[in-house]
Formats: structure tokens, sequence, C-alpha cells
């Protein structure tokens, strides 16, 4: 009896080792480790944080929520964006989703650009969620810029049906659909400041790890400036030459990715949710065809107010801050050094413009160790001439922009002083 007895526990013993040798394996296969992210079922509606782990299925992973909801919408995990189905399956491949057609890598991690799809070449457009674009291909690039009456053939891309969209209870949402908050001009131009005598020129700076033709970095949709941007700043010296560091996306700002980060700092109070980055030479066009604005060709400017978004066509792009009485402009910029307030010559050339002089005063004064560093703050008389114009609509149910505080009507001494002080 008494060897019976201690057999069946010695069995009942093997049999759970059994088990736990044969399950175990399968469910360290099946879940990863816990992570955080921000869940959409719409870009339309506000990011949700939410946390979960990924679980092998029979058709690919799943995404399980502490929660334990199972939705479909859109899921950010840090970089990386990801779809998921009716079952929380991530979606992989050409995908539609509602009347939309995007493209997800095999661990589901969505892709942009330019890719094949049997056969066939198409653009899956960053500005649009990575949506597949129907874009004219301009000079290999789709363009986006508004046909105006001296350019001959069409080759707008965003139409009047992507102009900027609200709801019954007044709420804004960019081209992109992400909602936005309206602002002003002076709110505007303060946050163009922030980086300024503390972030360097990076070639690519602003943009995703891919380079041209992807979402901005993380940077351009986070709040605030980067801690690393001043780092980098700190270490650089007299010598600092971009070309050294074209890419190294994370250490500062190109032109566009400055403008990109203003905007989205002036329209969002949180970060991750979606960025401005595109290229500098569509910005004024681009932003004016989503509703924000007028448009003005190269060659058609006159005057310039606090706030203009201007572009060149072989691409740079800079935001205004106000005209001197010469005719001359101060603005701000990313341009080799970096971030910086500058000013123009005259159009007739002449260097040591009104514009110049303020601009030498308020980078001395208000950013001292910036200006014993890159001391030039002087540009050419190619900024008043070659460039096209976005100009902000203040007015009106459908404005997302405003100017309480009149600087859109001050000069460009009155502005600087409103916003930093007297120099």
């Amino acid at each position: 009896m008494r060897g019976r007895r201690s057999f069946v526990p010695l069995m009942a013993l093997l049999t759970l080792l059994l088990v736990m040798l044969t399950v175990s394996p399968v469910m360290a296969e099946e879940n990863t480790a816990v992570v955080s992210g921000q869940f959409q079922a719409t870009f339309r509606q506000t990011p949700v944080e939410v946390t979960g782990y990924w679980k092998k299925v029979k058709k690919g992973y799943r995404f399980i929520r502490q929660d334990g909801a199972v939705k479909a919408g859109w899921l950010k995990i840090g970089p990386c964006v990801y779809h998921l189905n009716k079952r929380g399956n991530r979606a992989t491949g050409y995908t539609k989703v509602g009347r939309k057609y995007y493209f997800f890598r095999k661990n589901g991690r969505q892709r942009y650009g330019y890719i094949r799809v049997n056969g066939r070449r198409y653009y899956f457009d960053p500005a649009d969620h990575g949506a597949k674009s129907n874009a004219v291909i301009v000079n290999g690039v789709p363009n986006t810029a508004p046909k105006t009456k001296d350019e001959g053939e069409d080759t707008t891309v965003r139409n009047s049906g992507y102009s900027l969209e609200y709801d019954e209870d007044g709420n804004f949402y960019d081209r992109k659909g992400y909602q936005i908050r309206k602002s002003t001009i002076k709110k505007l131009l303060q946050t163009a400041l922030q980086p300024v005598g503390r972030t360097m020129y990076i070639w690519g700076g602003g943009w995703g790890a891919s380079g041209y033709g992807n979402a901005g970095s993380v940077e351009a949709s986070t709040i605030g400036v980067s801690p690393r941007w001043e780092a980098f700043f700190q270490k650089a010296g007299r010598g600092y030459s971009y070309r050294n560091y074209r890419y190294y996306s994370h250490l500062g700002l190109d032109c566009s990715g400055f403008v990109g980060w203003t905007l989205y700092n002036t329209f969002n109070s949180f970060s991750g949710h979606g960025d401005y980055v595109m290229l500098a030479q569509n910005m004024a066009g681009t932003y004016a065809n989503w509703g924000w604005g007028s448009y003005t060709s190269a060659g058609n400017v006159s005057n310039y107010h606090a706030g203009d978004i201007m572009s060149l066509g072989s691409g740079h792009v800079y935001i205004v801050l106000g005209e001197c009485k010469d005719g001359s402009v101060v603005l701000v910029h990313s341009s080799p050094q970096g971030v910086m307030i500058t000013g123009t010559a005259t159009r007739g050339g002449r260097k040591r413009s009104q514009a110049y002089k303020l601009a030498r005063k308020y980078m001395k004064k208000y950013f001292p160790k910036w200006f014993r560093k890159f001391p030039d703050t002087s540009r050419g008389s190619s900024y008043l001439t070659r460039y096209s114009r976005m100009r902000w609509k203040l007015k009106g149910q459908k404005s997302v922009m405003s100017d309480p505080d009149g600087l859109t009507k001050m000069s460009a001494k009155e502005v600087l002083e409103a916003l930093l002080g007297p120099a």
C-alpha cells in the first residue's frame, strides 16, 4: 500500500513537469515584453496612452491590451506605426483602411515613400499618414504647390477637398486629420524663437531616420526644445561644418525641420501627434492649400508681415519677424550654422540694412554665447526676390491663426521689442 501511495504523487509530479516543459516555451514565443504606445481608432481622435504586448496567433500577431479590450485602429509605439484590424491583429503588406490604401512591412511597421506593389510603383505620402497618393510627380518629388495663373500645367496634389476642416463643435483638423488648437501670431513667433541660439543646423535634422520623403523625426512632434540640441551646440566649435553631420537628425534642425517643429509646437500641447515636416520648397504652397492662408508666388511678393512663411523653389524656408522701413526683412530660420535671427539686405543690395543691424543687436544681446561663435547675421536680397509666400488667414470661422496683439501691423523693431524686449 505504501508503495502504491508514493507512486501516485510521483506520477503527478512527472506529469506536471511535462506540462511545464511543453507549455512554457510556447508562451515564451507568443508573448513579448509589455510595451507602451498611443492608440487612435481614427486620426481625428486624440491619441490614448495604452500598454500591452504582442501575441503570436495563426494569422500573424495580435496586440493584447492590458485593459483586455480588442479594438481596431492605429497604434504608435515609439517611432513605429501599426494598424490593427477588428480582431486586434496587425496589418501587413498592401492594406485598405477605410477608403485609402497603406503599406506595412512583414513585421507590421508602416512604410512610407516609393514602394512597388504588384509590379507598379506608388507613392505612400507621409504627409497623409502614409496613404497611397495620386500625386503628380515633378522632378522626382510629389508636388504640393497650388497652381497660380502664371505656372502653366496644374501640378496641384491637394485640392479644395483637403482644405482645413472643422466639425460641428468648432474643432479644427489639419490636412493630416489631426486636431489642432487655434493660435496667434505672437505664439507662433515666440515658439520659433525658442531654439534660437542653441540649436545647430543639421542636414536632414527634424526628418525621419530614412531621410527626405519620410515623416518627421521624434523631435519634430515633441513639445519643447530637445536637450540634445543644446548639448550639441555647447560642443560645437567656431569651425563647425554641417557637412560632417548629414542626417544626424536628432542633433539639430534643418530649415524645414525647424518650421515643422515650430508649427507643431504652436498648434499642439502634447507630443506624438503627427508632424508638419515636408520639403522646404513645398511648405508655403502646401499650407496655403490646406486653407491656412493665401499664397503668393515668387517674384510677386512686395511686402512682409510677421508670421509669413517663405519658401524658396530650390529648397529653403524661413519665417518673417518683420519688415523695416528700408524694405529689408528680419527673419528667423535654420541655416548654417543653425537656428538664428538674421537680416536681409535691401532690394537694392545694401548689406548694412536696417534689418541686418537689428538682427545683429538682438543676437548679440539675447544670445551672446551663439553670437561669440557665429556672429554672421546677414542674408542677401534674394531672400526678398526669390521666395513664395504663405500669409496667414486671420479672420473667419475657418482661420487657425489670429493676431490680437497686432504684430502683423508692426515694424520689425516693434515686433522684436514685443517678443524679446528692447535692444
